[in-house]
């Protein structure tokens, strides 16, 4: 019953001289793409001068194997498509490989904010992005200062932080802390300071003091490997230099740390090592490793009571983790089964979407609601 379809099998038995005409009708009738029929068949097609045209993404195995495009030749020009079934409430990200050029979809407006150059997005029926990340006026707004860490650890390199103190900061006390791996993308890439602000003016959340760390290059290895490092670096240095300088909490059921892929490995793995720092983690899509596993079955008793975990992972997430070269989605699961047999308390969602920060971005208010 597909539109598309029809068309198609229409255009396909037309003469090569007529399938010009009954295409121009298609491209004025349908200027945007992809188009989508009943809710889940989603149709990408793409017009003009090329030889072969890919589409690669979220959902083709999570940006592995880009999938060629169909061809019905048109003339001088060639017309290309490709048709996928995908849950009603998806979002992707994509591009389109036209003869070996990688660009945004033309025919696309809706442009994705990424770590990896722009993206084109296909939102299905059902996903509806939160109103929570967009600036509102009259509300009462934090302020963001920024600050110099410098860690003893020579192997760390120095980095910016920005801190944002909440609204009436100069009559609060003992705010709860987050830390934020990443921290900066996540200001740029997911509206932070916007959710923060929302959150707290509509009594969602607590007023709070929001770490973002700034993520310079090498931290991959501090993330994954080098992570005793990062423990010492961030629990004996940074938390103590928070403290001593802002209104905050020195309880660590009243600190978080939360971050995307390697940050969301570290997070969660420092709770689990570091619990006399941080009893509550936030980890999207995050990487694992057999050192994580490790923790999870090295958690005291009363910790496992204590802690407080979250993470996430898409549908349409990475082929490949740390851990046995397992996709994410399968490791993530394999994670919240190993720490529901540990007892460990933690909160696990598979949401139908990818590895992207327009998808983190949409769980940032659940997040900080969770805790």
């Amino acid at each position: 019953n597909s539109s598309f379809v029809k068309f198609l099998n229409e255009l396909k038995n037309l003469p090569d001289e007529k399938r010009l005409i009954e295409l121009q009708r298609f491209i004025n009738d349908n200027p945007t793409t992809p188009l989508i029929e009943d809710h889940v068949l989603t149709c990408f097609y793409w017009y003009g001068k090329a030889n072969s045209v890919l589409i690669n993404g979220d959902v083709q195995y999570g940006w592995a194997i880009p999938d060629t495009m169909n061809l019905v030749s048109c003339g001088d020009n060639n017309f290309f498509y490709k048709i996928y079934s995908l849950p009603a409430d998806a979002r992707i990200d994509y591009q389109l490989i036209v003869d070996h050029s990688i660009i945004t979809d033309p025919r696309n407006p809706i442009i994705t904010p990424s770590g990896f150059g722009e993206h084109s997005q296909c939102a299905m029926p059902m996903f509806k992005s939160k109103t929570v990340l967009q600036y509102r006026k009259s509300i009462s707004y934090g302020t963001v200062d920024s600050l110099l860490f410098q860690s003893k650890q020579t192997s760390m390199h120095p980095r910016m932080l920005k801190i944002y103190k909440p609204a009436g900061y100069d009559s609060l006390a003992e705010l709860p802390a987050i830390f934020i791996n990443d921290g900066f993308k996540a200001i740029d890439y997911c509206s932070y300071i916007n959710v923060l602000d929302n959150l707290i003016a509509d009594k969602k959340i607590k007023s709070v003091l929001v770490v973002f760390v700034d993520f310079i290059e090498g931290d991959q290895e501090y993330f994954i490997n080098k992570t005793d490092e990062y423990f010492t670096s961030i629990c004996n240095e940074l938390v103590p230099l928070i403290d001593t300088n802002f209104k905050t909490s020195k309880q660590p059921k009243d600190r978080l740390l939360t971050g995307i892929s390697a940050g969301a490995h570290i997070s969660l793995l420092t709770a689990l090592k570091k619990y006399d720092v941080f009893l509550n983690a936030a980890g999207q899509s995050p990487t694992t490793t057999e050192e994580l596993f490790n923790a999870v079955n090295s958690v005291d008793k009363k910790a496992k009571k204590e802690l407080k975990l979250y993470f996430d992972v898409g549908r349409f997430d990475l082929r490949q983790s740390g851990i046995n070269n397992h996709s994410f989605l399968y490791s993530n699961q394999l994670l919240s089964r190993e720490m529901k047999t540990a007892g460990i308390n933690h909160h696990f969602k598979v949401f139908n979407d990818g590895h992207e920060w327009s998808n983190w971005r949409e769980r940032v208010d659940e997040i900080l609601i969770f805790f």
